[in-house]
């Protein structure tokens, strides 16, 4: 039976794909972030959205472009049928989904875009030439859109959290405020939505699972920055305990994942909920192996042994620089030694730790950047995720960002276009290039050393994760050309 609606997670680069076009992507360290062959994870909003739609009667089908080499017109082609197509946009898709949207107009079904770009930037449906768009909680919203488009049931301008582009329109466009689902016991994921190889290195096959949506803080690169306090960026939501047990007990019987990460934002935001939660997992006796990501101020040798207890295997955290300054001014007021000891808990645990760090600090300076490199080194996390700070939109790094000259209000317009690379900042006098040689010394400062080699051999449980090690490390290698620490006359 052709499906009613169609939900679709894009992928950030269709093929056919150019030798030009593979090492375009291996200079820039936005690929780091996105899907790879080592690295799928399962889309949960689109699991609770198509929930949602088949509670109330429609045949949805989910499609999944990053763990499939569908060009945009086959993919195209493939929706055709359905009455609507619901297309997942963040700000590192936000080139892809604009060309492809161009190969899907005109075939018969309405084009919704949804997430975290257009609840900030609602006015992006017009300039992708749509007419419809969800800011805000989705489950609800799109299904009353598709009451209103498929059904005739009311009207699409009286669905909260709609926008709503007139043709022509530059980027005017009309909204209705969101309403927040207070209640997220009622909408958990159908993980029946799409069946595929999500996987992570050294863990295997995925699932994903969240118990909280939104972030009380206000970190001056992320989306809650700017937001209000009220919106789905900034307003903590959770599932009951009993809630997210059963959905954790129906997905291990079920769909038996040798890992689950929690993707919540922040995931002891409520510390008693988290040990409740803990303590409930072991007295039903379940037995699986997750991950979670937290701030280093949100956790204690307490509360990771209760979680370790409950099968925690990797914890990760936002720690962002080694520099202290620069943690204070990204409102992370956390001292290296509260980090170190952080990190110190989790060895004894036995819990493998991660963490990110940014580069690009407003005022940060080179010496700085080999600062936080050493400081991962010296806390020996077993896995760091490098970055260069991305301006996202509407933040308040953005808003200094135009500020200051270092880029125009416009710059996402022309990343969509393809007119110019991924947004980002780079402090005082550096360039683009400069950031790029800083980050690749520090892939393989980090991962190519000895002491690494060693500490990672130490965690190979058998021949699958030495070939998986392999692979991982393989991957890594395009990013790390530069083999000694830089060096800037």
């Amino acid at each position: 039976m052709q499906p009613d609606v169609i939900l679709l997670n894009p992928s950030y680069l269709y093929p056919p794909h150019s030798a030009d076009t593979i090492a375009g992507l291996f200079s820039d360290p936005l690929v780091m972030d996105l899907a790879s062959t080592e690295f799928l994870y399962p889309p949960l909003g689109l699991f609770t959205i198509g929930g949602a739609l088949r509670r109330a009667g429609y045949q949805v089908l989910g499609i999944d472009s990053c763990t499939e080499r569908a060009t945009m017109e086959q993919l195209a082609a493939r929706c055709e049928g359905a009455r609507v197509v619901g297309i997942t946009l963040l700000s590192a898709n936000l080139r892809s989904v604009y060309a492809l949207v161009q190969v899907m107009k005109g075939r018969g079904y309405e084009i919704v875009v949804g997430g975290a770009y257009p609840t900030a930037v609602p006015e992006v449906v017009a300039k992708l030439g749509l007419r419809y768009g969800i800011a805000g909680d989705g489950e609800v919203a799109f299904t009353q859109l598709c009451d209103a488009l498929i059904r005739g049931q009311g009207k699409p301008e009286d669905v909260p959290g709609v926008i709503i582009a007139e043709h022509g329109s530059e980027g005017d466009v009309y909204t209705k405020e969101p309403v927040l689902l207070e209640d997220l016991d009622e909408f958990l994921p159908d993980r029946s939505l799409i069946r595929a190889p999500y996987k992570l290195p050294f863990v295997g096959a995925i699932e994903v699972a969240l118990m909280n949506r939104g972030c009380p803080y206000k970190c001056p690169f992320c989306y809650c920055s700017s937001a209000s306090p009220k919106s789905m960026f900034n307003k903590v939501r959770a599932l009951g305990v009993d809630a997210m047990l059963a959905d954790l007990e129906h997905t291990v019987t079920t769909y038996r994942p040798t890992y689950i990460e929690m993707m919540d934002e922040t995931f002891t935001t409520d510390r008693s909920r988290v040990m409740e939660l803990c303590d409930a997992i072991v007295q039903r006796g379940l037995k699986f192996r997750w991950g979670a990501k937290t701030r280093i101020d949100l956790m204690d040798e307490e509360l990771m042994a209760a979680m370790r207890r409950a099968g925690l295997s990797k914890i990760g955290f936002g720690v962002e620089s080694g520099v202290y300054d620069h943690r204070r001014d990204m409102l992370k007021d956390f001292s290296n030694q509260h980090v170190k000891a952080v990190f110190d808990a989790a060895r004894r645990l036995g819990v493998e730790s991660s963490c990110t760090i940014i580069f690009g600090h407003p005022d940060e300076t080179v010496a700085d950047m080999q600062t936080s490199v050493d400081f991962v080194k010296d806390i020996r996390a077993d896995f760091v995720e490098f970055h260069i700070m991305v301006l996202v939109p509407k933040t308040k790094l953005f808003e200094r960002a135009v500020a200051e000259g270092k880029v125009t209000e416009d710059v996402w317009d022309r990343f969509m276009r393809g007119e110019i690379g991924y947004p980002e900042y780079t402090p005082g006098d550096l360039t683009r290039a400069d950031m790029r040689r800083i980050h690749q010394s520090a892939i393989r400062q980090f991962y190519f050393r000895p002491s690494y080699v060693w500490q990672a051999a130490r965690r190979l449980r058998g021949p699958a994760d030495l070939m998986q090690y392999s692979r991982t490390a393989l991957s890594l290698l395009p990013f790390g050309g530069i083999q000694r620490p830089w060096i800037r006359g």
